[in-house]
C-alpha cells in the first residue's frame, strides 16, 4: 500500500517489506497466475472426480443362499490424482495466506515507527514551543 502524503510512513514500510523472503512477496501478476493454475487444478480435480466414478466396474461373488452380491472396483489412480490436486490448492492458498500475514505484519510495524516519530516530533515541537513562550513572555 503506498501513501503519496507520507514519505516517511512509505520508506518504513518499503524497509519492513525487503525483510520479507521473496518468495513470500506477491506482485499483481504472480497473484493472478497462482489463481489461476489454482483453478485449473481445481477443474483438474474435478474430472478426476468425474474420471473415478466412471472408472466403477461391477464385481460378482458367488452366490450365497440365492442372492447375489457383488461390490464395485474403482481405478483408485483417479482418486490419487484427485486428492494431489487438492493438496496443490491447499498448499498454494496457505502460501497465500502466510504471504498476506507477513506483508499486514510489515504495514503494522511501518505504522507504529511512524506514528512514535510523529509522536517524538511533535513533543520536540511542543517543548521547542514551551521553551520559545518562556523566554519571549514579558515580566
Amino acid at each position: 500500500m503506498r501513501l503519496e502524503n507520507d514519505k516517511e510512513f512509505n520508506f518504513l514500510f518499503e524497509e519492513e517489506y525487503k525483510k520479507i523472503p521473496w518468495i513470500f512477496r506477491w506482485s499483481q501478476k504472480r497473484f493472478i497466475g497462482a489463481l489461476i493454475f489454482m483453478g485449473v487444478c481445481f477443474v483438474a480435480a474435478m474430472i478426476f472426480l468425474a474420471l473415478f466414478n466412471d472408472s466403477a466396474e461391477y464385481v460378482t461373488l458367488p452366490s450365497f443362499g440365492g442372492y447375489e452380491m457383488g461390490f464395485n472396483d474403482y481405478n483408485y489412480a483417479f482418486l490419487i490424482a484427485m486428492i494431489i490436486c487438492f493438496a496443490v490448492i491447499a498448499v498454494m492458498a496457505a502460501w497465500m495466506v502466510l504471504s498476506k500475514l507477513l506483508e499486514n505484519r510489515a504495514f503494522k510495524k511501518a505504522t507504529e515507527l511512524n506514528n512514535m516519530i510523529f509522536l517524538t516530533e511533535r513533543h520536540r515541537v511542543e517543548l521547542e514551543w514551551q521553551e520559545w513562550k518562556m523566554e519571549n513572555r514579558d515580566y
